[in-house]
């Protein structure tokens, strides 16, 4: 069998991503590469230890119901992470088309918010809550890039997370942020009994940073 094609669809300062193969058949290659800048033995321990745990969340956040990849194997030694590759729309990109209705838009959100609401439910932060990380395809919305999740049952930490949606929504989407954020909002407290404590602790993380700011 001739060797699929592999195109780059993303990627970042720590890892690439690939897409191979087509159609139903395809996947995702996350690859985290060697950085010279790193010790050797510390960056292999560091390569390893972040794809192990991504996959880890995936597999949990599957497990519990939540829209993502399937993990489909695991080279740790080579920090590679090969997955089902999700086909649809970026959120971003959903949120910005002038040709979906606002009633769409705001569906997109709340279903956002109940998805961070299961995985805040169980114990996992996703460390990178940008309207990038979503797709919204057939199956809904699907969440994505969890290279910077972990598990925790700390408000700040779910608090954190939502600041970081929130921020991605006000640069991204900022004519229409508040309103998107607020569904977002809504569909997380309709499924998280702890939902109001995250989010008075959220206004605390706000009030931090603007302190911060300010001097």
């Amino acid at each position: 069998m001739p060797k699929q094609k592999r195109v780059v669809i993303g990627g970042g300062a720590e890892a690439i991503i690939y897409r191979e193969g087509s159609g139903a058949n395809a996947r995702a290659i996350k690859h985290r590469p060697r950085k010279s800048y790193r010790h050797p033995q510390i960056d292999k321990e560091f390569r390893e230890s972040r794809t192990r745990r991504e996959a880890r969340v995936l597999e949990k956040a599957k497990r519990i119901g939540l829209c993502v990849p399937k993990v489909l194997s695991v080279k740790e030694s080579e920090g590679v992470l090969e997955i089902e590759h999700v086909a649809g729309r970026k959120a971003r990109d959903v949120l910005e088309d002038a040709k979906v209705s606002m009633k769409r838009k705001l569906e997109v959100c709340r279903e956002i918010g109940t998805g961070v609401a299961l995985l805040h439910s169980h114990g996992i932060v996703h460390g990178d809550l940008t309207t990038s990380n979503f797709i919204v395809g057939k199956k809904g919305v699907c969440f994505i890039d969890f290279g910077l999740s972990f598990h925790s049952d700390r408000l700040e930490d779910k608090a954190v997370d939502l600041h970081l949606l929130k921020r991605a929504i006000e640069s991204k989407h900022w004519k229409r942020s508040d309103a998107f954020f607020s569904a977002a909002v809504e569909g997380y407290k309709e499924n998280y009994g702890q939902a109001n404590d995250v989010l008075a602790r959220l206004s605390v993380v706000e009030a931090r940073g603007r302190y911060k700011h300010k001097n």
